[in-house]
């Protein structure tokens, strides 16, 4: 269940153990509602209703009496179809077209929007006619509310604002039936209803907010890099506060398609040890917890190669390749080439972040930068 019970709720369905409130009021479905399991937003069911002549009632309370003061009714539904220009979720009397307050599909914004209606005398929409709620979106659980603060209204969906309006006229009161799923006449909510809550003397919500149950992704992982080795491929990432863990993916095609490789890593790290030398290779990381996965983090590339050894005495060829695909090649001397394995070999994070050559032929100095280099091969050079 996504509420408990508090204070200001004078209504409150979870339709997990039948249509029962928990503020003890009865409500009595009517031809053949009732609950299902099929769709479900918390628990294990919701109220299902056929969009034809079902709907509930509970007898009427002062508790729908809100005059003017602060009030919330809020719900979520999976609306399968719309039939008419009015099928509503709640009505202060299922039975009168005009009432107190009136929320669902209403002809004033035809079928394809949620609206409101609100009135201060019980024979027109005085206070609100017709205030957009939300587009209507069908086969997807949707959160709705209507809140009232002081003199200013405010409607939302999925948590953001959708209208606002000022009124410091009182609601009317009312002596007929309260009603889920009926407009007088002509119309009946099609689907699926889930925590239905009305609240009296708060407004749960002024600005954008997160409903309750809705998922929360994790931020997208950044800062991935890949460094190449001798048939394998080290990855690091910045960690993801809130995450669980991380999946890696990979491609041989920049920009993927992405295959996943490694599931709920648990740290910031992994070693791609099913590579091939000579062949590049294209990273994503994506975060994971209780919700679902974020978006996929930058992409990384490296090309594992095998290590080649310095030689033994005298001179070589170093030949390096960049990650624009260009290359580098100097000659140089056997402390020369000893120094820049084993700067290019350190562990991953630490030591300085770019080495400089200094060619034996023409004096020249280069300096190299660790992030830029894919790759690099040492040729022995004949004597001279």
């Amino acid at each position: 269940m996504a509420y408990e019970l508090d204070q200001y709720t004078v209504s409150l369905l979870h339709f997990e153990d039948g249509i029962k409130d928990e503020t003890g009021k009865v409500w009595t479905a009517q031809n053949g509602a009732t609950i299902s399991s099929d769709k479900l937003k918390f628990g294990g069911a919701s109220l299902l209703l056929n969009g034809t002549n079902q709907y509930l009632t509970v007898p009427n309370s002062s508790d729908f009496d809100f005059g003017s003061g602060d009030f919330t009714i809020d719900w979520w539904e999976y609306r399968t179809a719309i039939t008419n220009t009015n099928e509503p979720v709640f009505a202060r009397n299922c039975d009168t077209a005009f009432q107190a307050f009136l929320v669902g599909v209403c002809s004033t914004l035809g079928p394809t929007m949620i609206s409101c209606h609100l009135s201060s005398n019980n024979s027109s929409w005085d206070i609100a006619s017709g205030k957009l709620m939300g587009k209507v979106i069908l086969n997807q659980w949707t959160h709705y509310a209507l809140c009232r603060k002081a003199s200013t209204f405010y409607t939302f969906q999925n948590g953001m604002l959708q209208e606002t309006w000022s009124s410091s006229a009182s609601l009317a009161p009312s002596s007929g039936t309260p009603g889920i799923g009926k407009y007088p006449y002509i119309g009946y909510f099609h689907g699926y209803i889930d925590e239905f809550r009305v609240s009296k003397g708060i407004a749960r919500w002024t600005a954008d907010f997160t409903p309750p149950g809705t998922a929360v992704l994790p931020n997208v992982p950044t800062n991935l890099t890949a460094t190449p080795g001798d048939s394998q491929v080290t990855l690091n990432w910045e960690a993801i506060t809130g995450a669980t863990g991380y999946n890696l993916k990979r491609s041989t095609t920049a920009g993927g398609p992405y295959e996943t490789i490694a599931t709920n890593v648990a740290g910031t790290s992994c070693v791609d040890t099913n590579v091939v030398n000579g062949t590049t290779y294209y990273y994503v990381v994506t975060a994971i917890n209780a919700d679902g996965e974020s978006a996929n983090s930058n992409e990384a590339l490296a090309t594992p190669q095998a290590e080649e050894n310095p030689p033994s005495s005298g001179k070589a060829l170093l030949r390096v390749t960049m990650i624009d695909s260009s290359e580098r090649e100097y000659r140089l001397d056997r402390t020369e080439i000893d120094g820049f394995v084993n700067w290019y070999i350190r562990t991953i994070g630490t030591g300085i972040s770019c080495y400089s050559v200094n060619d034996i032929v023409d004096g020249s100095k280069e300096y190299l930068a660790f992030e830029k280099i894919i790759s690099f091969k040492v040729i022995p050079l004949p004597a001279e």
